[in-house]
């Protein structure tokens, strides 16, 4: 099992296989594994950093007020999905295959 500092990866540009930045990893989620935590998913982009920055609510019906809710702001990346072991954060698959963070999480 490889072991990483979880905050060292927190705030990290992520690239597309293209070398283009899609965002900076906010969140990370953790299951428990016995006695060590196991990432499952890193969360990306502007949502994952509303979310992070408590501001989820509010910033959700700004956006919705001024029409800048797109479509994908945001993506939740997998654990395979990511090489975590250079300097650069780079995706592993294709953009088109990462679920969108589409703000519904932010409601709850």
């Amino acid at each position: 099992m490889v072991e990483i500092n979880i905050e060292l990866l927190l705030g990290r540009a992520v690239s597309s296989r293209a070398g283009k930045t899609i965002g900076h990893i906010e969140a990370i989620r953790a299951e428990q594994d016995g006695p060590d935590l196991v990432i499952t998913e890193f969360h990306v982009g502007l949502y994952a950093a509303m979310k992070r920055m408590s501001a989820s609510p509010l910033g959700i019906e700004l956006l919705d007020l001024f029409h800048l809710r797109r479509r994908h702001c945001g993506y939740r990346i997998r654990w395979n999905q990511i090489e975590l072991g250079k300097a650069e954060l780079r995706l592993l698959c294709d953009e088109t295959e990462l679920a969108p963070l589409d703000g519904s999480h932010l409601k709850k």
